[in-house]
């Protein structure tokens, strides 16, 4: 069942201050490790990043947010972000439980969020039971009611995913993105520069466009994928987010941030995880 419903609106100041989380992969059990690296010990490195960036207006996290679908997971994500006193709105991803529509963290399923000047409209791609992503019609059909909503009050939109829309460059991993990823930026294609889609998956940091559509990836919380690589091939980057300022003006300005005062072994000869 698709969890994902509800607007929130938040009260931001003209300039909205955005920060992506992505592909935590917390475990059943704290401590529990991905290719040698700690999920949890990660994500709170990553969380110490965030809390030295000042007022930030929201977290959206984009998937993969346990590694193993234990509930328990979850519980400890909500706890590792709640000393930023930030509203987090989460995706699921491929690793990730179905969840419900009445858990008990629902309310950070919400559908959309509205900031002062634009829209934050979240898409569920996980395709339960294979590790590709494809949006169901439900979510098209909320892409197009956003969409036109753009196109009516010239409100810019951000779109969250967690499988990319487009294909990376990485052979292996274009193989698992959004199946209909192209139907959905055809349809995103008039909005043009007034769209910007972000989304997880790809452990890795890119940046493509679709005419005028910017499509955008963010490093994970954990462990990170080798760019341009033809095979599964980790990397020795750090730990990182994305933090992005979303004007008035419909203008926005991006960064990616990596984790410096902690260093992860990450095992470089791993051949893969489930």
């Amino acid at each position: 069942m698709n969890p994902l419903s509800g607007v929130a609106t938040l009260n931001t100041a003209g300039s909205s201050r955005v920060v992506q989380l992505s592909d935590t992969h917390l475990m059943r059990e704290p401590g529990g490790q991905l290719v040698g690296v700690d999920t949890d010990r990660s994500l709170a490195a990553v969380c110490r990043l965030v809390a030295t960036l000042g007022p930030i207006d929201a977290l959206l996290l984009t998937g993969d947010l346990a590694g193993d679908e234990a509930e328990e997971a979850y519980g400890r994500l909500d706890e590792a972000l709640a000393p930023l006193g930030v509203p987090s709105f989460w995706l699921p991803g491929n690793h990730d439980a179905v969840w419900p529509s009445d858990h008990p963290l629902k309310s950070r399923f919400k559908r959309a969020v509205q900031l002062h000047h634009w829209d934050v409209l979240m898409l569920n791609t996980q395709h339960p039971g294979v590790v590709a992503g494809h949006l169901a019609s439900p979510e098209i059909e909320a892409l197009e009611q956003a969409i036109d909503h753009a196109q009516r009050t010239g409100r810019p939109l951000l779109v969250a995913t967690h499988h990319p829309l487009m294909p990376v460059g990485c052979a292996w991993l274009d193989e698992i993105g959004a199946e209909n990823g192209l139907e959905a930026l055809r349809l995103l294609a008039p909005l043009g520069e007034q769209a910007v889609v972000i989304s997880g998956h790809v452990h890795q940091d890119s940046a493509q466009t679709y005419h005028g559509v910017k499509c955008l990836t963010v490093p994970s919380t954990c462990i990170q994928f080798a760019p341009n690589s033809s095979d599964f091939q980790v990397d020795a980057q750090a730990p990182g987010c994305r933090m992005l300022a979303l004007h008035e003006s419909g203008q926005w300005e991006t960064t990616v941030l990596r984790v410096t005062d902690e260093k992860f072994a990450v095992d470089l000869n791993s051949p893969g995880y489930a």
